[in-house]
């Protein structure tokens, strides 16, 4: 047994890959629907790692950068790289691209390249561009729980622990906005962004965080004329549909409580709780921008909401 004088005492503070967002030897997991951006982002992440600079307001430590496509061949990638005007170079980034006539790259094949990297470059951050394009000498459904939370997951934990590596795996999300196949792939990463289009927005694009180790959070991006990521701020017009029938009502209610799963249910909002939860919390800000002012407090086992709307005060009306 410990007291809390000898934990304190014997705490190490944990290095970070990206501060608040990765931690060094770690595993995460970037996720979104096709032609949603992941590859762009990746590299934007990448280019930041490599120069040590920040990724979308987080510190970067910096390390180089090994790249791993089974979708982009190197022509593609620099073209990527020259239009996003990225900052590599041959001692901060190595890409590893599927040859030609190979159906899947063998993660064991790999080792080489695995070896080289950490020896020679010290490189210590890993993207693996698609986690569907690897194969580990085995056959696994990557539907099966069993067989993502028992064989493949891990032998990504392995590389992490023997070479020291940081890893970020690319995957898709299914139709219902969940990681593609076994839920073992949420569960057993250390933190997963999550990309998702608003469908009503085309230019805007929510960037999720979840993670054991830090704290969740949600905000808006948009890509630049170079293809970059950049933060976005969201103005009342661009509230989302499902935002903006909420507003509408708590202006007609001007005060009332709620928890989450009666108001989507009451006002038959096409989102589910839990995510029109997230949606809520991260638009805080927004909706008090238009009068709307909501608090919160956990009460057993549900979290009650109280809001209460008063006339913003514009320009025009001082």
């Amino acid at each position: 047994m410990k007291t809390i004088s000898e934990m304190r005492k014997n705490n190490i503070k944990k290095d970070f890959t990206v501060d608040n967002l990765m931690k060094s030897n770690g595993l995460y997991c970037l996720v979104a629907r096709p032609k949603v951006g992941k590859s762009l982002l990746a590299l934007q992440l990448a280019n930041a790692i490599a120069t040590g600079t920040s990724f979308l307001g987080f510190r970067a430590s910096p390390s180089p950068v090994l790249y791993i496509s089974t979708e982009m061949n190197f022509t593609q990638i620099i073209d990527r790289i020259d239009k996003m005007k990225l900052e590599f170079t041959d001692d901060n980034f190595r890409f590893k691209e599927q040859e030609v006539n190979e159906r899947k790259l063998n993660l064991m094949d790999l080792n080489y390249e695995f070896q080289t990297f950490s020896n020679e470059l010290n490189g210590r951050f890993v993207i693996i561009d698609m986690l569907s394009g690897i194969d580990m000498n085995n056959s696994y459904d990557i539907n099966n729980y069993q067989d993502m939370g028992q064989y493949v997951i891990p032998k990504f934990r392995e590389l992490c622990k023997k070479y020291n590596f940081t890893i970020l795996l690319i995957h898709h999300l299914n139709k219902n906005n969940k990681s593609l196949g076994s839920t073992a792939i949420d569960g057993s990463v250390d933190g997963i962004i999550t990309l998702k289009q608003d469908q009503n927005l085309k230019s805007k694009i929510l960037f999720s965080y979840e993670s054991r180790d830090f704290e969740s959070f949600d905000f808006a991006i948009k890509r630049n004329n170079n293809l970059v990521f950049e933060r976005s701020e969201i103005d009342s017009n661009d509230l989302n549909p499902n935002l903006l029938i909420f507003l509408n009502y708590a202006i007609k209610q001007k005060e009332f409580s709620f928890t989450i799963s009666e108001i989507t249910s009451q006002l038959n909002l096409p989102i589910v709780p839990s995510v029109f939860g997230k949606l809520l919390k991260s638009n805080l800000d927004n909706l008090e921008k238009e009068g709307l002012h909501i608090e919160y407090k956990r009460t057993g086992t549900e979290r009650i909401y109280y809001s209460k709307y008063e006339e913003p005060i514009n320009e025009y009306d001082e």
